[in-house]
């Protein structure tokens, strides 16, 4: 599977809690998913019914979104090749399908 696959994956299996925003949910990652009740998924914190947000379920603007990011010469990859090569902040690069542990070792490893 393509890295551009896993990351579509990673975002329309995202759930958003209609009384909080800002409880993460995800059908894929055990740490974060939600809760089913009565045979529905509801938010893992409080209950709530989860919903998605409409550009997340959709394929062409998820691609579109991929391609701003991936582009090297004028997306956001321009920019994190720019401050690698700067000499300024510090810049890592962490791959995020590991465990939370492993990803927190190498995040404290690239900073140290």
């Amino acid at each position: 599977m393509s890295l551009r696959q896993i990351d579509k994956n990673r975002i329309m299996g995202r759930r958003l809690c209609v009384n909080d925003n800002n409880h993460p949910n995800h059908i894929a990652f055990e740490a974060i998913k939600p809760v089913e009740k009565d045979g529905k998924l509801v938010c893992r914190v409080c209950g709530g019914d989860l919903k998605t947000r409409a550009d997340d379920q959709d394929e062409e603007a998820i691609d579109k979104r991929h391609n701003i990011y991936y582009d090297d010469q004028t997306g956001t990859m321009a920019a994190v090749n720019y401050f690698k090569g700067a000499g300024g902040p510090k810049v890592i690069s962490v791959d995020g399908s590991k465990s939370i542990q492993e990803v927190t070792e190498s995040i404290m490893a690239g900073l140290g």
